[in-house]
């Protein structure tokens, strides 16, 4: 591959989706709303009046798709429950769109997506480590009032027990799991860029992104990096995965028993979750899927919509975020299975599209599904770009081979 020349406007509209994919400044405060449809058609008037972009018709054709399912499921919900949260679906829509015109940018200039987020991610991980270590000896930055976090914008510090390796490195998100989440994301595209479980040229960038997860202490973090790495093994090493393969899975075993944050964690959070009651209230990742199923059962096809009135409906006493713990669960409750399942095929045709490999794929989506259950990262625009990312790279402008320019 060509060296890669920095350029910050090329960096700049997939950071900023990145910011609105769970940086507090931008997703947390009383204006997000607001910031938010600013950004949205500041960034699509730059696209048709100085980009001059040519929407192709599959784009605008999967969009109105989207537009209209999203619509009919909220007038279902208003017709069935009696109420929706219309700005609620308005910045869903929004998300989408905005995120589907970062892919069209990309796609204009002929640069790779998957590359441009990976090096960020790296990045962000860098950029973290200083101010993380910071945050061992105190809670520094702009007080945003939200679960405990104050944030100096590339860094969130989180309110801990602070002392020697006792902090999380939240990165710029709005807590460790996210930044987590969306690392080991970026692993899955070096594997996806790569077409199989191999580093390529993206071995620097592997490393940091590494330790970066070992920073977030994040359960789902470690388990599907451990998921990753013993795939990594099998497919290269072949006769010494004999050795390296069971030696993965000591180190992983030694972890999982003697880390906080891994048996402890899944233990209590599992038997917490079999005490639930079915009004009790839990935002764990066991016990929001127990919390949740009565929702599910309730409203499978249609889901029980955004507004805390509907969502919550047997909860009543619920009227503000609970800081839900499992990403799959609540999409399934807001928006329905058949919805869920949308998102989910084009997930598995993005991967499918850009790898041509089964195997692969199949690997992909089972890991995206294991991200899902830490975190809500379906309410951000980063993940809703599956829905658009299988006809993006179907044309040959976007190269997906060592033809990347950046």
């Amino acid at each position: 591959m060509d060296p890669i020349k920095f350029s910050f406007r090329n960096y700049l509209p997939l950071f900023l989706l990145l910011c609105f994919s769970g940086n507090p400044l931008f997703t947390s405060t009383d204006y997000s709303k607001t910031l938010l449809v600013v950004y949205a058609f500041c960034f699509i008037a730059y696209m048709h009046l100085s980009v001059r972009i040519e929407v192709p018709e599959s784009i605008l054709k999967i969009l109105l798709i989207i537009i209209v399912t999203i619509i009919l499921i909220s007038l279902f919900q208003y017709t069935l429950l009696g109420s929706v949260s219309v700005p609620g679906v308005f910045a869903l829509i929004l998300k989408i769109v905005v995120g589907a015109y970062t892919l069209l940018y990309y796609k204009d200039k002929k640069i790779d997506f998957l590359t441009v987020y990976i090096k960020i991610m790296a990045f962000l991980v860098i950029i973290s480590l200083p101010f993380w270590l910071i945050n061992h000896f105190g809670w520094y930055g702009l007080d945003l009032h939200f679960n405990n976090t104050k944030t100096l914008f590339l860094y969130t510090s989180v309110l801990e027990d602070f002392g020697l390796m006792k902090v999380r490195n939240a990165g710029m998100f709005w807590e460790p799991g996210a930044f987590s989440g969306y690392l080991v994301l970026a692993l899955a595209f070096v594997i996806l860029r790569n077409k199989k479980f191999e580093l390529g040229e993206f071995k620097v960038q592997v490393l940091w992104i590494i330790i970066g997860v070992l920073t977030t202490m994040s359960t789902t973090g470690f388990i599907v990096m451990c998921v990753i790495i013993n795939i990594y093994f099998y497919q290269n090493f072949g006769i010494a995965r004999i050795v390296i393969m069971p030696l993965s899975l000591l180190i992983v075993y030694f972890a999982y028993n003697n880390l906080d944050f891994m048996q402890e964690k899944i233990v209590n959070q599992y038997e917490e979750s079999h005490e639930l009651g079915k009004g009790d209230i839990s935002n764990t990742r066991f016990g929001s899927w127990k919390m949740d199923l009565q929702y599910i059962k309730s409203m499978p096809l249609t889901g029980n919509g955004l507004d805390s009135k509907t969502r919550f409906r047997f909860h009543p006493w619920i009227t503000k975020d609970i800081g839900h713990g499992n990403g799959m669960s609540n999409m399934l409750v807001c928006w329905g299975i058949p919805f869920f399942l949308f998102w989910l095929f084009s997930v598995y045709k993005s991967l499918k599209t850009i790898s041509r490999s089964v195997f692969t794929s199949v690997s992909l989506l089972i890991i995206i599904l294991l991200l899902l259950q830490g975190e809500q990262f379906l309410n951000y625009p980063l993940f809703l770009l599956f829905f658009i990312i299988p006809y993006i790279y179907k044309f040959k402008t976007i190269p997906v081979n060592n033809e990347t320019i950046l």
